[in-house]
């Protein structure tokens, strides 16, 4: 399944590799992601602005880092651990 998450694209940046902690060795490299400010309508008509992270593929990079301040929108897959809900807004 795939969703759409748009926003305003502040910064585009690669986060740090996993390391072991006892050799030091790169185990995985970190993935770029980008930082997008969204806004949610709240149920008493008040706007919330939160961040969102979004990991990116490598060959994705030159596409966004065109765009950082500009309204974006993203598709996406989702990873969760527990259950997602979806509703219609």
């Amino acid at each position: 399944m795939k969703i759409i998450v748009e926003g305003n694209l502040l910064s585009l940046y690669k986060a740090p590799d996993f390391r072991d902690k006892d050799s030091g060795e790169v185990k995985s490299e970190g993935k770029y992601k980008l930082q997008l400010l969204v806004e949610t309508q709240l149920s008493n008509g008040d706007t919330k602005q939160e961040m969102q992270d979004i990991s990116i593929p490598d060959d994705k990079v030159p596409e966004y880092k065109a765009q950082i301040g500009k309204k974006v929108q993203v598709k996406c897959n989702y990873v969760s651990k527990s259950p997602v809900n979806f509703y219609v807004s």
